[in-house]
């Protein structure tokens, strides 16, 4: 066990450079000690490991050295195989070049792990798309160039009620969430997560200095929390029958807290968070007679307002067509 710690320990340090000793203690989940004793080992054994104390300190591995280890497991390689996503990476105009490096690594597979690859590839498949994906993303392409070449994107980008605004932004970053594209971009030193269809334009301007500290891979994680509490941001309660918890929580998933029994038996209180006054509205024409609204006389009134209209309008039609 300690052997594969210390080969993920070197792994850290060149992905990672400067870094601090709690922080590799997290990523493997040891105490800070554990990794002080092992930071010695790798020394003894010829590792070239550097240290500076004092604020900014920290320790790395000399930058020209890189491990030359081999022998992958069959548990990693299973990893490789199954990691990637070719729909996505084709939004990127990579999809051709991942089925091709699949193609060369199932070929280079060792013998002794070849019936394991064709099992998984029988039975495992990862596809990471909503049911209901756009068919493409007509700025991503802005967006990814301005990511790799360190450029700043001005444009126009659309909140959910569908107003737009102008926007300019050091661009960071890309991820793929749940098969939606997010753009990871700067202003005024705080960065901040953007969807890339709300985008109504986007180009490609001047340079910019990149924060050498920032990396992507760290930053998500951790800002993922708080972009789920943003997209949590309005609350409101219903009080409905229990037996529609279950297709509340289909339409708004891991965001409904089941509080207890109120009003009529068999009626019970559901705290919840979205995103959106709007979609608290659809959350709530969709239940129709099956749910109150409980202590938001704003979201109340929203409601019977978007429901006049709704009869006016039907009514209307109805009335052509009887004409």
């Amino acid at each position: 066990m300690r052997a594969d710690r210390l080969i993920s320990l070197i792994l850290e340090l060149q992905e990672r450079g400067k870094t601090t000793a709690s922080n590799l203690a997290g990523a493997l989940g040891v105490s800070r000690r554990t990794i002080l004793r092992d930071l010695d080992a790798l020394s003894l054994s010829g590792v070239p490991v550097l240290a500076e104390g004092g604020p900014g300190g920290g320790v790395w591995l000399d930058p020209s050295y890189r491990t030359s280890l081999t022998g992958m497991k069959e548990s990693e390689l299973r990893t490789l195989l199954v990691a990637g996503d070719a729909r996505l990476l084709d939004d990127l105009g990579w999809g051709k070049e991942y089925l091709e490096s699949q193609r060369k690594l199932r070929a280079s597979v060792p013998r002794r792990f070849e019936s394991g690859v064709d099992r998984l590839r029988r039975r495992l498949v990862i596809d990471s798309r909503w049911w209901w994906h756009e068919a493409s993303e007509p700025n991503l392409e802005a967006l990814q160039a301005a990511v790799w070449e360190d450029r700043v994107i001005e444009g126009e980008y659309q909140s959910w009620d569908g107003s737009t605004k102008a926007v300019r932004l050091e661009a960071y970053g890309l991820v793929a969430k749940a098969g939606l594209w997010y753009f990871v971009g700067c202003r005024g030193g705080e960065w901040r997560t953007y969807r890339v269809s709300r985008f109504a334009s986007a180009r490609v301007t001047g340079e910019f200095v990149r924060d050498p500290e920032f990396n992507l891979s760290f930053w998500w994680p951790a800002h993922a929390a708080e972009f789920a509490g943003e997209m949590a941001g309005f609350r409101f309660a219903l009080c409905l029958p229990a037996g529609q918890v279950r297709y509340l929580r289909g339409i708004v998933p891991g965001r409904v807290d089941v509080m207890g029994p109120c009003g009529s038996p068999g009626w019970v209180r559901a705290d919840i968070g979205v995103d959106s006054s709007l979609y608290a509205e659809l959350v709530v024409l969709g239940l129709g007679g099956q749910c109150v609204i409980l202590d938001n006389p704003e979201l109340a009134n929203a409601v019977v307002r978007r429901c006049r209209e709704g009869l006016a309008a039907h009514a209307a039609m109805g009335n052509a067509a009887e004409g």
